[in-house]
């Protein structure tokens, strides 16, 4: 069995060959290694990221995790520091055409000349130093944080206003702290004192003598 050698020549039965994969279809070989700021979908960063990756590209976004624990439940956010780009190297030329014929990929910071912009790599350095102290500011903000909520945790004897909920205004007395979490608190309502199970961030320590 023949192989046409034009498009013209094709009729049915003909075998095609397959175009090649990996890198060679959205990129011309041979040229220097160089940085590209690629331009996404709105929430499309990490699936652009992976399907150059699939092509053979390196890219990454840089992206901050914190982790929260709030009312005993571990919460992971992740915020973007760049949101809509991806930072990708080719070994060669791009084909911008085939990049942008994706899914997720849109354009490219251009330069001057209307082309893809080059990225210096140093400022790509710098950007991830940026990232690590960013992270190391906010691992310093969250060990202050326990450090302030240790000293400020409410214990049994303890008075407390509350700030929410239903009896937001209201004075009581922290009676004790149960195991399973909350507090137990004394409080007086309507001439009548009433015992009750609260949360604590609904309370806030109030100074015995400034209250009287």
């Amino acid at each position: 069995m023949t192989v046409p050698r034009t498009l013209l020549d094709l009729k049915i039965g003909d075998v095609v060959p397959a175009a090649p994969a990996g890198p060679g279809l959205i990129l011309d070989p041979g040229r220097p290694d160089r940085w590209y700021a690629l331009t996404t979908r709105p929430q499309c960063e990490a699936k652009a990221e992976a399907w150059l990756e699939k092509r053979g590209i390196y890219a990454f976004h840089p992206v901050l995790e914190r982790t929260t624990v709030v009312r005993g439940r571990r919460r992971t956010t992740v915020s973007r520091y760049v949101p809509g780009f991806v930072f990708a190297r080719f070994p060669g030329l791009p084909r911008a055409h085939e990049v942008t014929a994706g899914p997720f990929i849109i354009d490219a910071l251009r330069d001057s000349h209307g082309g893809w912009g080059k990225l210096n790599p140093d400022g790509l350095r710098r950007l991830h130093s940026m990232r690590r102290m960013d992270q190391a500011a906010e691992d310093r903000r969250r060990r202050a944080a326990i450090r302030f909520a240790e000293r400020n945790r409410l214990k049994a004897g303890d008075t407390a206003l509350f700030r929410a909920g239903p009896f937001a205004g209201f004075h009581c007395e922290v009676v004790h702290l149960p195991a399973a979490g909350g507090l137990s608190v004394r409080l007086e309502i309507f001439g009548r004192e009433m015992q009750t199970e609260v949360d604590e961030c609904d309370l806030v320590r109030v100074d015995r003598a400034k209250r009287d």
